[in-house]
Order: C-alpha cells, then structure tokens, then sequence
C-alpha cells in the first residue's frame, strides 16, 4: 500500500493507518461499523459475544487462570468461577467500547483536586496506574479538566499494528497527550519530569524487579517510584471502580498524592503504591484487562 493510499484511508477512517495490510484495513472498517451501534445494542452485543465465549472451555479456562492470579491468595474465599464469568463479559464490552471513542472517554472522575495539588508542587506528577478499567480513555476527559499527559508507552506500539491496537491509540492520544515511547530510557523519562510534566506510567509492565502484589511473588517495574524518588515528584495514583455491576464504564478515582520525601526510598514508595491499588484489583478483578500479560512471575520453587 502506498504513502496517498495510506493518507487517504486515516484520513476517512480516521485511524493511522500507515503499513496497513488490507487484513488491517477491514478490521478498522468493521470496527467503525459496529461504532455505528446504538448503546443498548453495542452492550447486547457485548453480553452475546460473553455467552458464545464462555462455552469455549479455551476461554472459560484463560478466564479462570486470571482472576484465579488475583484472587486465589489475596482473597481466599472468592467466586472465581464468578469473576471469571464477570471478565469475559468486561473484556467483550471493552472490544466494543474502542469503536465508541466519544462513549468511552466520557468518563466520570472523582479526587481531581488531588491531581491539581501535585501539579502545584511543581516539580512534575508521576501520575500512576494498572491496566485496570479503561485507562486508555482517560487522557481526553483529563485533558478537558486542564491535565495534559506524556504517556510513556511500550516501543511495540510505535511500529505496523492490528486494528484494535490503532484504534486504542488513538483514543489514549485524543486530547492532545503526547506519546512517549519507553525506548527514550531513563533519562529521557527523567527530563520529562524535570521540566514539570505530568508523566502518566503503568506500574503493572514487564521489569526485574521483584514484588509482592495480591499475597503473591510477582516481577514487575521499579520505574515510576524511581523516577519519583530521583526527582522529588509527587505520585497520583489512578484506580478504576464500578458503582454498579451493570454500569458500563468504571468510575476512576484520583488519589491523594504520595510526596516522595516522605519515603526512605523506592522500595518503599513502591509498596505504598501498590498498597493503594490492590483493594480495587480484589474488588473489580474483572476490570483487569489480561492481567498476567502484564506481570513476571518468578521460576518455580523461588520466593
């Protein structure tokens, strides 16, 4: 496909659309079809795709596996057969809530004034979160509220992509947030701190670093609390909730800030930020988007 073919197709699909295959094309068109449904039908549809999942044992087995790795040790007496029934229905509406972009960012926030105070601290906001909820839908309705991100994200996103992958880029990069790619290292991620950005990072991507999250041995990233210690940026953690089980977006929450000098370092801070995470993980496992993609676990017979 050529560079005027590709032009042409993001500018009428209004999706990058640059190394498209064709296969690429007509998922992107096929996602724009189903936009076109109503709310009600996009969640009927939803629950539909859930029902004809879960009588694939593949998919009822890949359900359970996950929210067994939340639930299993940090809360004993849970449903998992139940969460699992509950994920696969969330992770069907979260397919069909991308092609609703203007839905989807409509997002109710709770705690904003806690963000505004870190802000004011003017040494940058290490604004942290898990792939938990529709993260990817927060930064236009933050960027309306007067937050502008720099979203650091993996170097496998900058290259040829599958629809849904486009089109879950372009709603994270709707209002403006500027794109980060975590292949800058460090010391680029540094500096966008020290000139008093607000750095939106995950917590909950491939690291070294060892951790205890849930009641379980998991491996994970030591940056954001690195970066908050090293610089003396405040961090704001974001958490997803439902206010009811049918509702169909999460309420995110903003929490106070935790300043990073009131740690002896970042082991330290790292376990405090988990520590606000881990009640809406036990809570709402099913808001989790595949959560063992996103966590190391270390060999067999080591703790």
């Amino acid at each position: 496909m050529n560079a005027v073919v590709e032009k042409a197709l993001t500018r009428v699909l209004g999706v990058d659309m640059t190394d498209a295959t064709p296969v690429v094309v007509a998922g992107v068109v096929a996602g724009r079809l189903r936009g076109l449904l109503p709310v009600p039908l996009m969640v009927a549809l939803a629950r539909l795709r859930a029902w004809v999942g879960w009588r694939n044992e593949g998919v009822r087995a890949d359900a359970r596996r996950q929210m067994a790795f939340l639930l299993e040790h940090s809360d004993p007496s849970a449903d998992i057969e139940a969460a699992a029934r509950r994920y696969v229905y969330r992770q069907a509406l979260r397919g069909e809530l991308r092609w609703h972009p203007s839905l989807t960012t409509d997002l109710r926030f709770e705690g904003l004034e806690h963000l505004e105070k870190a802000v004011a601290h003017g040494k940058g906001v290490v604004f942290n979160w898990m792939h938990h909820g529709h993260v990817e839908a927060t930064a236009k309705p933050l960027a309306d509220a007067g937050f502008h991100m720099r979203q650091v994200g993996a170097e496998k996103l900058f290259g040829a992509l599958p629809a849904w992958l486009r089109q879950h880029l372009k709603i994270a990069a709707m209002g403006g947030s500027v794109m980060i790619s975590a292949a800058r290292g460090s010391q680029g991620l540094l500096e966008e701190l020290q000139a008093g950005h607000t750095l939106s990072i995950a917590v909950d991507v491939p690291g070294r670093t060892p951790m205890r999250l849930l009641g379980r041995d998991v491996i994970g990233s030591f940056g954001a609390p690195r970066f908050a210690i090293a610089t003396g940026a405040p961090v704001v953690i974001m958490t997803s909730e439902l206010e009811h089980p049918d509702d169909v977006r999460p309420l995110m929450r903003i929490h106070p800030p935790l300043w990073a000098e009131d740690y002896a370092g970042p082991q330290e801070l790292l376990e405090a930020m988990l520590e606000v995470h881990e009640p809406y993980l036990r809570q709402w496992p099913e808001l989790y988007d595949i959560p063992l993609s996103h966590w190391g676990l270390p060999p067999e017979g080591e703790s």
